[in-house]
């Protein structure tokens, strides 16, 4: 698969919101930029909310079965 071509799946999706853009010889353009940044905050507020929820919701059943 060439790397101009989207991925259907969902980890080739979230690589290529942070694989890097690249000029037309196929050298990269820069690293991360402020749209790269904000999807990076966003995606690990997104799993620390989860893992929260996850660990909130297990500590209530445990006091719910004692």
């Amino acid at each position: 698969m060439s790397d101009n071509q989207p991925s259907n799946s969902l980890g080739g999706m979230i690589a290529s919101l942070f694989r890097g853009k690249t000029t037309d010889d196929g050298t990269p353009s820069g690293g991360f930029t402020s749209q790269h940044k904000v999807l990076s905050g966003a995606l690990l507020a997104a799993g620390a909310a989860y893992l929260y929820k996850r660990s909130k919701n297990k500590q209530a059943a445990i006091s719910s079965n004692s």
